[in-house]
């Protein structure tokens, strides 16, 4: 006799598993070993899967046993009898363990084949080896398959989950799975005696830090069946969104350990067999028998804390490069440097750059308050501080800086210092669970309330899908150089906005914390490349021999002598050089190294930013040392649809109120000026500026009127006129709008802009030509009747296009639009048929009259006189008779 079982209180895992095994042996009995899940059992009641009772087997006939998702004796019940006779042939498929733990299984020797492969569910394994056989699935049949493999993957959600188990699923699918009944069946709702169960659950746990995971221990004296605790803590897992929950439930008769991980690192498998129990890395039991709930659930947290792998240790978590100060250094220079840094605690060196001791902002001011200023760091500085190396576990760490309530950790290598780890790395790496639940909006185009879970942070798969194949392989590549050169490398700014925004962008923008010339340089040495280098700002353009550009930058800090100056520039570290950054949501990173490879650093909120809408800055005072920074806020704000921040906004009226804006350099204006104007819509822009009465620093005349808000919408249809030509000439756009903008100016006005801003020799050439012809020439233009085609050509033919179609946006006649039209699509195109050429094989001697006859010949063309070549000739006949 063949029977194919599995472990006892089955799960719809265990139950599908058997059901497909029947379809590779075909000759086999079903037997329960032990019971099951009471949404298995009511399943089975109303549904006939042609299963065998466990008292109609006669045990001592079975010669051949299949065991399916579990191979442990101890959980198959009475047919552990079988497991010791070495006559009955043992046959395993589960997705638990390892094919060693079975080599020395059987105390009577007796022949054991595993099959024991790593996927979401052992369903897979068995519909895999279904689908090779060919043998045809019923539809209920692959429903039941389909429950085992939703159930025990988490409906594809766990970490668990792997390939094989979705193309598993599609298989099931497409052999006529009821996904309907799947979603009933595992959706019900939840049992009084379950809820019951999970309230006393929550009221008894608490949380454990391992090394930024979260995990639950929790415990209950409920007296509730095995099925109903497994289901509570499954739920459990799903409400607190921790890493991990393991239970510890007393019943009448023992103490139950049940476990649940959402990554394998945390592995409750491996705690469940300290307690003589199974399963695997991310779902596992144990029963103990004879040990009180407290003792029990103390050796669960001490396993955890042992079994536990270590994934972190201090030079993952550390910020680095580090500021310090000379210990010769005064407390009055020790201050400015804090503040300048933004920082409270700075290590201290000698003048060896060994690290000899901290000093705290708080000792600087108590110093400064007694009138000490001229005290040394040295004298000052604490010395016993706790200080770790690089390899030391964050574990240890984490322990000390709360034993010793000590909020910043030196890292050192040796004497020198390489990072440091301050409260506020602490409280990321525990809370990094907050930061994976994030919702943002995946496209500007969907809804405003259309949002997704952000499960996770991390954006390999992003990266993969938006960037070309070529560009994410570099990416790749030379996250792994650094690695070689132990340099953390990210890409920053508005790519990682845009990534998460789901607007395709391809400028890159590489900050690596270290040297990033010298990082450069190699980069473009292994892919035959070249750097163009800028030492002074630390940093680099990498140009491949496929035309692609990487900038690449040192990690930077910065600070601002005075109000609107250019910032002093240091090394410094990813997370300083995300702070110098305008806005939260440019203030983000993805690593590229190959561990962590896609993580998402986000240390000012700018993930929260995108999901709420908000343009915010990073301080109270980046717009009085930068009060560019406002109008790029107004272009994120109209170029998303977004909107400022409260407290950004009230900022921005402030820095107005100050005036700051006229100590800006004509240089940077114009910048800011021309960025705004290539916005897709500058009028919103611009409109915007009005409200926050920032036109005036554009130039004191210029205020928002009817009349301009009218001409911004000419100038926005003219210019996607244009554009639809596709001319391929060059066109500044934002000249355009300077133009709008400079009409309703005094005359004086554009000479006061040339004078103010520095247009280069073309730009100021085409607003000189511009503010000189267009008025006549609109004249013109507008006359009845209208000009013929040749004194349009005439009169525009040394107009640039930027003024063209300015004159087209300003011009309320169709005539004069009509007529500019036709010379940038047609009439600057005409030439007539006969050249100098012809002229001379006509017999006609070069000199002056060659010039008048062709302009006469062109003329013509345009008129309509002639349309041939025979009658150029004509003409030319009649003219040089005259």
């Amino acid at each position: 006799m063949e029977i194919v079982t599995t472990h006892r209180n089955a799960d719809f895992d265990g139950l599908a598993s058997m059901v497909a095994a029947r379809k590779l042996y075909p000759d086999v009995r079903l037997v329960l070993s032990g019971g099951a899940q009471e949404t298995v059992h009511a399943f089975i009641t109303a549904h006939d899967l042609n299963l065998t009772k466990l008292k109609e087997i006669d045990i001592s006939k079975v010669r051949r046993l299949i065991l399916v998702d579990t191979h442990e004796p101890e959980r198959i019940g009475p047919f552990k009898q079988c497991w010791q006779d070495q006559r009955v042939e043992i046959q395993v498929f589960d997705h638990h363990g390892e094919r060693e733990d079975l080599a020395h299984a059987r105390p009577a020797g007796g022949p054991v084949t595993a099959v024991i492969e790593r996927v979401g569910a052992t369903t897979t394994i068995l519909i895999e080896r279904v689908r090779q056989s060919g043998a045809p699935l019923t539809v209920l049949e692959a429903t039941v398959l389909a429950l085992g493999l939703y159930e025990e993957t988490g409906s594809f959600t766990f970490a668990s989950t792997t390939p094989r188990d979705l193309e598993a699923a599609a298989f099931l699918i497409t052999a006529g799975a009821d996904l309907n009944l799947v979603s009933q069946t595992l959706r019900r709702p939840l049992d009084p005696d379950v809820v019951a169960l999970l309230n006393d659950l929550l009221e008894h746990s608490e949380v454990h830090y391992l090394e930024g995971r979260k995990v639950l221990v929790a415990t209950s004296t409920v007296d509730r069946c095995q099925a109903e605790a497994a289901e509570a803590v499954h739920k459990l897992a799903e409400l607190e969104g921790v890493d991990a929950v393991l239970a510890v439930v007393m019943t009448e008769e023992h103490v139950e350990v049940i476990g649940r991980s959402r990554t394998p690192d945390i592995d409750v498998g491996g705690i469940a067999k300290e307690f003589g129990g199974g399963g695997h890395a991310v779902a596992a039991a144990a029963i103990v028998k004879g040990r009180p709930l407290a003792e029990v659930k103390e050796r669960v947290v001490q396993l955890l804390t042992q079994r536990y792998r270590p994934t972190l240790l201090a030079k993952d978590v550390m910020t680095r490069p580090v500021k310090s100060v000379g210990a010769d250094a005064t407390v009055k220079d020790t201050e400015e440097q804090m503040t300048h840094y933004g920082v409270n605690v700075l290590p201290v060196l000698d003048g060896k750059d060994r690290y000899v001791g901290l000093v705290s902002r708080e000792q600087i001011q108590k110093a400064l308050f007694h009138r000490l200023g001229a005290l040394t760091a040295r004298d000052i500085m604490h010395t016993d501080h706790y200080t770790a190396a690089p390899a030391t576990s964050f574990h240890e760490i984490e322990q000390i800086m709360l034993e010793r309530n000590q909020r910043f950790v030196p890292i050192l290598d040796g004497p020198r210092v390489v990072g440091v780890i301050t409260r506020t790395d602490l409280l990321r790496t525990w809370h990094d669970d907050v930061l994976r639940t994030v919702r943002i909006r995946p496209k500007l185009s969907e809804p405003a309330e259309t949002t997704r879970p952000m499960h996770r942070r991390n954006l390999s798969q992003q990266l993969r899908e938006r960037l070309p194949a070529p560009l994410f392989k570099l990416l790749k590549e030379a996250g792994l150089l650094a690695d070689r050169l132990d340099l953390s490398l990210y890409v920053v700014g508005g790519f990682v906005r845009d990534l998460l925004l789901g607007i395709d962008n391809l400028d890159l923008d590489l900050v690596v914390e270290g040297d990033g010339i010298a990082f450069a340089r190699k980069l473009a040495a292994e892919h035959r490349g070249r750097v163009k280098a800028h030492e002074r700002f630390g940093t680099a353009v990498v140009v491949l021999p496929d035309g692609v550009k990487l900038d690449v930058a040192t990690a930077r800090t910065e600070y601002y002598e005075f109000p609107t100056a250019l910032p002093t520039v240091e090394q410094s570290s990813i997370k300083k050089d995300l702070y110098r950054r305008d806005f939260t949501i440019n203030a983000l990173a993805v690593r590229l190294n190959g561990r962590g490879f896609g993580d998402v650093l986000d240390f000012y909120g700018g993930q929260r930013d995108l999901k709420d809408k908000a343009v915010r800055v990073l301080h109270s005072l980046s717009f009085i040392e930068d009060p560019t920074r406002v109008f790029r806020a107004i272009r994120f704000e109209t170029r998303f649809g977004f909107h400022l921040g409260k407290d950004t906004l009230a900022l921005i009226k402030a820095a107005v109120k100050m005036e700051l804006f006229h100590r800006l350099s004509g240089h940077r204006l114009l910048e800011e000026l021309k960025a705004l104007c290539s916005e897709r819509e500058p009028k919103t822009a611009l409109k915007r500026m009005a409200e926050l009465d920032l036109l005036r620093f554009i130039h004191p005349k210029l205020v928002w009127t009817a009349r301009l808000e009218k001409m911004l919408l000419a100038t926005e249809e003219a210019l996607d006129w244009y554009r639809l030509l596709y001319l391929g000439r060059r066109m500044e756009g934002w000249l355009v709008y300077v133009m709008a903008l400079a009409a309703v100016l005094p005359d004086r006005g554009m000479a006061e802009w040339l004078k103010r801003f520095p247009f280069s020799e073309r730009e100021a050439t085409t607003l000189k030509a511009f503010r000189g012809g267009a008025h006549r020439a609109l004249r013109q233009l507008a006359k009845q009747p209208p000009l013929k085609p040749s004194a349009v050509v005439r009169l525009l033919q040394d107009m640039p296009d930027e003024a063209l179609v300015a004159m087209m946006a300003q011009s309320s006649s169709d005539q004069v639009k009509r007529q500019v039209s036709a010379f940038l699509t047609s009439y600057q195109h005409v030439k007539p048929v006969l050249t100098g050429v012809e002229l001379k094989a006509m017999g006609l001697k070069p000199g002056p009259q060659f010039k008048k006859i062709l302009d006469r010949l062109l003329d013509a063309r345009l008129n309509g006189e002639v349309k041939s070549e025979s009658d150029e000739q004509e003409l030319v006949e009649r003219l040089t008779k005259q």
